[in-house]
């Protein structure tokens, strides 16, 4: 059976969470240490699915730093940079340029942070692109090795421990997945119900001036 698009889709998915803030939501961690476990079953080859999610991984935080460094050719956001104190943008390049790679490390694990700080680092220019670009593979290596390894350790479970845990890593995405649309749908319709209540006030207090 060709799996060829099963590891293209995986790949896809790491690679857009990892690069794409709209993508944050998207069950990342879960599905590679599914990845790993399907490996121990013979579904993925390991070694191969591992290279995939590194690069996967590597390029999205490329992709991620280089919207950071094109955030600066746009009108609103350097009128919004111009703002910023001078003081506070220094203190910024200065926390990034000092712990720039270790919070690289410690972002790798967290979602959506997972592609905000490159952005940001690209923003301020607190790294040079190649040392960005090594601490990126590094921590990616890092990152799908631990999480694969441990999909994998699952099939050294007592097989009925195994089979409950594999039924709920395959669960997990799905279920992050809908949480994470329920959580922007909520979010949306706060964000319209309080702008409908100020258009209401707004025109309360126009009629009661008039």
């Amino acid at each position: 059976m060709d799996l060829s698009l099963l590891y293209v889709c995986v790949g896809l998915l790491v690679f857009a969470e990892s690069g794409f803030l709209p993508a944050a939501p998207l069950p990342c961690d879960s599905v590679i240490v599914l990845c790993g476990s399907l490996a121990a079953f013979g579904v993925f080859h390991l070694y191969v699915i591992i290279v995939i999610l590194i690069m996967a991984g590597w390029l999205g935080s490329a992709m991620a730093f280089y919207q950071g460094q094109r955030l600066k050719e746009w009108r609103w956001v350097s009128h919004w940079l111009d703002k910023v104190p001078a003081k506070h943008l220094q203190r910024a390049d200065t926390l990034i340029g000092r712990y720039g790679l270790h919070a690289m490390f410690v972002a790798r694990f967290l979602p959506v942070v997972r592609s905000l700080l490159p952005m940001m680092i690209g923003l301020r220019q607190g790294l040079s692109l190649p040392r960005f670009l090594i601490s990126s593979l590094c921590n990616a290596v890092f990152w799908i090795c631990l999480l694969v390894l441990s999909g994998y350790a699952i099939s050294y479970l007592p097989p009925k421990l195994a089979g409950i845990v594999n039924h709920l890593l395959i669960i997990a995405p799905l279920m992050t997945l809908v949480i994470a649309s329920l959580s922007l749908l909520v979010g949306w319709l706060f964000h319209r119900r309080t702008r409908k209540r100020r258009s209401q006030l707004t025109t309360e207090q126009e009629t009661l001036i008039e």
